[in-house]
């Protein structure tokens, strides 16, 4: 945390840069459970088998975290399981 009279110029934090959109791997869930609640099957599965976004582990260990969380029983749960 910045101290009354540091400014974000005297810190060294490495390059300050925002990843683009749809390159964090949350980014990427949602654009998936997206795709699936729409239905969009083969748009999906350019998108994980394609493009890659399903050849990297955190994708599916975010996912997974992603639905214990959600309650039993709700769309979103269902998105991110993929319907099962």
């Amino acid at each position: 945390m910045l101290g009354i009279t540091e400014t974000e110029e005297d810190t060294d934090w490495g390059e300050k840069t925002v990843p683009q959109l749809g390159n964090t791997t949350l980014d990427r869930i949602h654009q998936s459970m997206i795709l699936f609640a729409a239905g969009r099957s083969e748009a999906l599965k350019r998108f994980l088998v394609d493009e890659g976004a399903g050849n990297d582990q955190r994708f599916w260990g975010l996912a997974q975290a992603l639905s214990a969380l959600y309650p039993t029983g709700t769309d979103e749960k269902r998105w991110v399981d993929g319907g099962y």
